[in-house]
This record gives structure tokens, sequence and C-alpha cells, in this order.
């Protein structure tokens, strides 16, 4: 009981000191991308090109297989207003 204790001490103390802030809209701009993973936007994935608009370096123009909803959504996101209310 006492090793468990300790090694759940540890894992608390290590999971504080590691921890990395995640940006919300990572997930909504990857979730509105087509996900098709064909790089033709210059990045590795719709992942690559997540971090790409979130870091202000690509345009979601960029994104070859979207459309004007698409891109119009992720606009949205990236001023932090509410992609589903947004209509191209």
């Amino acid at each position: 009981a006492g090793i468990s204790l300790v090694l759940a001490v540890i894992l608390v103390l290590v999971n504080r000191f590691f921890h990395v802030d995640v940006d919300e809209r990572y997930e909504l701009i990857l979730k509105t991308l087509p996900n098709i993973n064909c790089g033709a936007c210059g990045y590795p994935g719709c992942a690559g090109m997540t971090e790409g608009l979130l870091k202000g370096e690509a345009k979601p123009e960029q994104c070859k297989p979207g459309n004007e909803v698409i891109y119009a959504k992720i606009r949205a996101i990236l001023k932090g207003e509410n992609p589903d209310e947004v209509t191209a």
C-alpha cells in the first residue's frame, strides 16, 4: 500500500510538471477539415494543416478538397466564433 501511495504521488507530480495546454480550437478545426490527409495543402495531413492554421502560417483555402462552407467554418473557429452558425 505504501509503494502504491508513493507511486500515486509521483504520478500526480509528473502530471502537473509536464502538463501541456492544448488549444481547444485544434479539435474543432481537425473535425471540420475533410480528413482525407492528402497533403495537397502542403502540410503532412490534416493535423499538420490544423497546426499551420493555428500558427497563422496557413490559409483555409489551401485545403484543396475543401469548399466554401469548410473555409467559412474554419475562419469562424479561428476568430473564436461558433462554426455551426456559419453559412457560406
